[in-house]
């Protein structure tokens, strides 16, 4: 079986109403959720949510067991527990967003973590010298990557965890799409 992505793949640890109101009103239905606890009302639950919580909920980990707040040693949720939603559910979408002739690209923008150590966002001077840029990234290691601990590795795109093939070649495919294409994906 397959996922084809057509909307938000976010990690839920940390998403709350506080911290990004339009994800959580995105996320509430028709939506796969991966490795979060259950709720005895029939809802999910994930660090963060604390706060929206309703008093005598019981909460079942990721893993199957009862799991109580302040009690519990183990997470509720694993670390990098996931939602799939349908873009189209977000409520600030642009309502042009499917438009058959597309839409003009002003940015392209490439996120990693990094505490300290370089400019919150910096631009590129010309596309090359973006894609450069964004192959050299260095990023925090996270719950998606295969290291442990909060160490600075290389991180292309701010996306390693998630080449799915050579990156010479992924290297190459954004080096073409600068040159207008009379083929989209």
């Amino acid at each position: 079986a397959i996922n084809p992505e057509n909307g938000f793949f976010g990690v839920a640890p940390g998403t709350s109403i506080k911290t990004n109101p339009n994800a959580m009103k995105t996320v509430f239905k028709n939506t796969i959720f991966t490795n979060v606890a259950s709720t005895s009302d029939g809802g999910v639950f994930w660090e963060g949510m604390e706060d929206e919580l309703t008093d005598g909920i019981e909460i079942t980990d990721w893993l199957g067991k009862p799991w109580k707040m302040g009690e519990s040693k183990t997470p509720a949720a694993h670390p990098n527990s996931r939602f799939c939603s349908p873009a189209d559910q977000c409520p600030i979408i642009d309502p042009k967003w499917e438009a058959a002739e597309g839409v003009p690209i002003d940015a392209i923008l490439f996120g990693g973590r990094r505490p300290h150590g370089v400019p919150l966002v910096y631009e590129a001077m010309n596309w090359e010298h973006g894609v450069f840029i964004g192959s050299a990234m260095r990023s925090e290691a996270t719950a998606a990557a295969e290291h442990k601990g909060k160490i600075i590795m290389h991180d292309p795109f701010a996306m390693r965890p998630f080449f799915g093939y050579n990156f010479g070649h992924y290297l190459s495919h954004w080096l073409s799409m600068q040159k207008h294409s009379m083929r989209l994906p």
